[in-house]
């Protein structure tokens, strides 16, 4: 934590007030050498107000400004503090708890304080405040929970050590006695709903008279899940957080929740700070999400906050998606959580086709797809709806191997970046750490020679259509998103994210594009989890297709349907290479000379990756560093560049244009 100092002087401080009349706040500024603690004093008017947590008005360099309360002290480092000028809110936004996490994530990712906080109140809306306020006299008991029709949404798992689901409430116990909190990571099975799963979930923990966090990817999945607890639980027990909702709703529904009014919040990516009372559990779903990553300063991850909440307040935590994510199987390898694994039904299969046959249908030719999977296809039209899952356009073009068409990797032992050719005549170099591959070969089959590849050739509804002609057409993306189709036969064509919810599950499904993985460090994982979103989303019977060659560690994991197996493997290959989630690492962006600047102030023993170029203009040179050291000295790291970028912010230069990002995910 950044050191604790004392704020301005002033000369009017009574002799008599509150018994701890001094605040410890923080101030919101945009320099980062002053995100640090000032000490303020409390008027007796503000004593009840100006707890922990409050968000009050302050004097700082003859300018009023927002500050957080952070600490009621008996004294301050100076003689004479200055007072605070008032209290902003009625109903102090942050709890003890959520301060304590704001504080911690902000350390983590080498933050501001008040960028992570931003994020964790929405924006104070007064009318909002005013009504929550009116409702305290009429707030009625909450009305027992209806019951779920839903016998057993688990029997398609196998639970650690049990078999039944998730724990039962049990007794209360003494605090000695108290069990260590349970954190399990889960896999969809073929044919299941999350939704149902993470109700259940709720369910369990609200029995045990607990609050429960719900985090989503968006705004359609809270309608989902929320439609399903509002059926269980009335409106005055769920609160819902999306980015979609109104300044004035949102702030409402924060509220509510951090009254205790409702206990239940269901929520796109801020929700993981939601102030929920008595937290009994967070559950986050699809945790390999790239939305869960916060897009500004300090780039926080929703999962690494959910599960720092659980370390840090002792609550459960659930985290369940379609496939295991690298990050989850790492908590699982370390003991950190447990593993609930689903059991792979006697009717799966999948049938894996290489994309070099030529179809010999003109129809299915016209869409560029192998006659086998049109057939695939076709049989299932007779059933019911057809996903085809494509690509979005515009990955990276990169290069792989001209016989094998693995992608070329970088020629350092140490990095395994992705190679690309920035002309037809350049040497090959890595998009990572920036080696010349002119002498690569492929570590699959020797060859020496490579080609051009890219991934998303983006097929088009119109060209599925010749494939098929007479069936209805649905096209779903993300400036067009189809969120729900019947049971009638039709080719639906969807980007990863965007496919339809089918009313009976789909009778087939088929994955285009599926050869070449994005060029990034979760880029295999990225892509095996689109395949099994997708695949899961089959009715039972259904027919899974996938145009890729079959002996891919990516297309075997989706026909064992073991995901697990797929993430221990991408574990495995990290490893050897020292890299997360092995590891914790820094990208550093901004001119070269800062760059060079910050990692040569580094103390704690790491690795360097790069630079590599990201900008050029006649005046600067940007680039782009990855500073990698042993998960152990993560800790000292993150102290050392906090460090690093306080002394920049007080001196006139380009350190202060250094972007610092912790673990990316898309190195």
């Amino acid at each position: 934590m950044p050191p604790r100092v004392s704020s301005e002087t002033h000369d009017d401080r009574p002799e008599s007030g509150p018994v701890d009349p001094i605040a410890r706040v923080r101030v919101d500024l945009a320099v980062r050498h002053l995100d640090r603690d000032f000490d303020y004093l409390v008027p007796p008017q503000f004593d009840s107000a100006a707890v922990p947590g409050a968000r009050v008005r302050v004097r700082f360099a003859g300018r009023l400004r927002d500050a957080y309360v952070l600490a009621r002290l008996p004294q301050a480092d100076v003689a004479k503090p200055r007072p605070i000028e008032r209290v902003v809110d009625a109903i102090a936004p942050l709890t003890t708890e959520t301060l304590e996490l704001v504080e911690h994530t902000a350390e983590r990712y080498v933050g501001s304080f008040w960028d992570v906080a931003r994020a964790a109140v929405p924006s104070r809306h007064a009318r909002a405040e005013k009504a929550v306020l009116a409702q305290a006299d009429l707030q009625q008991p909450p009305a027992e929970p209806a019951q779920d029709n839903n016998d057993d949404v688990w029997a398609a798992y196998h639970w650690p050590h049990r078999t039944s689901g998730p724990k039962e409430p049990a007794e209360p116990k003494e605090p000695a006695e108290q069990t260590e909190p349970e954190r399990i990571v889960w896999s969809s099975a073929p044919g299941t709903d999350f939704a149902a799963e993470i109700c259940d979930l709720v369910q369990r923990v609200h029995r045990q008279g607990r609050g429960v966090v719900v985090v989503v990817p968006d705004a359609a999945d809270v309608e989902r899940v929320a439609s399903r607890l509002l059926e269980i639980f009335g409106k005055p027990e769920v609160a819902l957080l999306s980015a979609d909702s109104g300044p004035e709703r949102r702030y409402k529904e924060f509220l509510r929740a951090r009254t205790g009014r409702a206990r239940i919040v269901v929520g796109t990516r801020n929700a993981v700070f939601a102030p929920v009372a008595d937290l009994g559990a967070v559950i986050v779903w699809d945790d390999g999400d790239d939305v869960y990553r916060e897009p500004h300063a300090p780039y926080w991850d929703a999962r690494e906050v959910a599960a720092l909440r659980s370390h840090l307040s002792g609550c459960d935590l659930f985290v369940g998606a379609p496939a295991r994510s690298v990050a989850t199987q790492w908590w699982v390898q370390s003991k950190w959580a447990q593993a609930v694994e689903p059991v792979r039904p006697a009717w799966w299969h999948v049938q894996a086709i290489d994309d070099r046959e030529v179809a010999r249908d003109p129809a299915a030719s016209s869409a560029r797809i192998p006659t086998a999977a049109w057939q695939v296809a076709q049989q299932a039209l007779a059933e019911g709806p057809v996903l085809f899952q494509v690509m979005r356009r515009g990955y990276v073009p990169l290069l792989a191997c001209r016989r094998c068409r693995e992608v070329a990797t970088c020629v350092r032992a140490d990095c395994a970046g992705a190679l690309h050719s920035t002309s037809g005549h350049a040497v090959p170099s890595c998009t990572r750490c920036g080696a010349l591959a002119g002498n690569w070969s492929c570590r699959n089959c020797q060859e020496t020679g490579l080609r051009a590849v890219t991934v998303g050739a983006g097929r088009t509804a119109e060209e599925l259509g010749k494939a098929f002609p007479g069936v209805p057409i649905v096209w779903s993306q993300a400036d067009r998103i189809v969120r729900e189709i019947g049971e009638a036969p039709a080719v639906v064509v969807a980007t990863p994210g965007a496919e339809p919810v089918a009313a009976n599950g789909y009778a087939g499904v088929v994955l285009l594009d599926a050869r070449v993985a994005p060029a990034t460090l979760t880029g295999p994982e990225q892509q095996v989890r689109r395949w099994f979103a997708a695949a899961a989303a089959v009715r039972p019977g259904g027919r899974v297709c996938i145009v890729a060659e079959p002996d891919g560690a990516g297309v075997q994991a989706l026909i064992r349907y073991d995901s697990r197996w797929f993430a221990d493997r991408q574990i495995d290959e990290r490893r050897a290479v020292g890299l997360p989630p092995v590891t914790r690492v820094a990208e550093l962006t901004g001119p070269s000379t800062a760059v060079a600047a910050f990692v040569e102030s580094l103390s704690v023993p790491h690795r360097l990756l790069g630079p590599v170029p990201v900008e050029e203009t006649p005046d600067r040179r940007d680039v782009r560093s990855f500073v990698v050291v042993d998960r152990r000295r993560a800790g000292a790291l993150t102290a050392e560049l906090a460090a690093a970028i306080r002394t920049a912010s007080t001196e006139e230069g380009s350190g202060r244009e250094v972007r610092v990002r912790m673990d990316p995910r898309d190195m």
